[in-house]
């Protein structure tokens, strides 16, 4: 027998789900932040072999649908290899991470060319090796000029984590918005739910990491 719920009730149920929303985004991020740097600086920096490297790297994981490398990752090489890719939390992270690595690797190489290549000269001037003129002098400035994409990112990953819901375990929103769906007959306010929740997290998100960042370069005069 369906159960009956009101708005306020499926609203409550679907916020239950947001904690888990944010943990794939931001696990899948940080993530994108550890690869994607190395990327960008393999790509700019590097020899004819890393640049290479790169941009099959980038081809591969922008060219392939998320929900193919899921389903991939999960069914496919989980059967081979079933820990950790049995995990779902962990499948999906991973995913995204690999994913958002590629965006990001991008968005860094962007700013490295805003940056320009005379910081790196000068740094080189002063003494400093070219790992670390990348390490103090560079990844900080990068970060700086990439905060709108990042934001961007980061709003992307939030609403890729939807994708998420076929994979058994995992509580995020529109895995609960679909279990009310089937629960109660009700076909479209979990989903309408759902959506307006996603909105509400991730504009806020991209705006507030494009105004930091534009008061954080205001501030270091650049």
């Amino acid at each position: 027998m369906s159960q009956k719920l009101d708005v306020v009730q499926i609203l409550l149920l679907i916020l239950g789900g947001v904690p888990t929303t944010l943990s794939i985004s931001l696990f899948s991020f940080l993530m994108g932040v550890a690869i994607g740097i190395p990327l960008s600086f393999a790509k700019t920096y590097g020899g004819k072999f890393p640049q290479i490297l790169v941009d099959g790297y980038e081809k591969i994981f922008r060219g392939i649908p998320e929900l193919v490398l899921l389903l991939m990752f999960y069914f496919g090489i989980g059967y081979y290899i079933p820990t950790p890719f049995k995990n779902a939390f962990f499948t999906g992270i991973f995913v995204l991470g690999l994913r958002s690595a590629a965006n990001q690797s991008q968005v860094y190489r962007g700013a490295i060319r805003g940056i320009g290549e005379d910081q790196m000269i000068v740094a080189r001037s002063l003494g400093l090796s070219k790992l670390l003129s990348i390490v103090y002098v560079m990844i900080p400035q990068v970060f700086m000029f990439s905060t709108p994409g990042l934001g961007s990112e980061y709003a992307l990953l939030i609403k890729d984590s939807a994708y998420l819901f076929f994979l058994p375990g995992i509580t995020e929103m529109l895995e609960i918005a679909n279990g009310i769906r089937k629960a109660t007959g009700v076909t479209t306010t979990p989903y309408l739910i759902a959506a307006f929740l996603y909105i509400l997290l991730t504009f806020p998100i991209a705006t507030w990491l494009d105004k930091w960042g534009s008061r954080k370069k205001k501030q270091l005069g650049m």
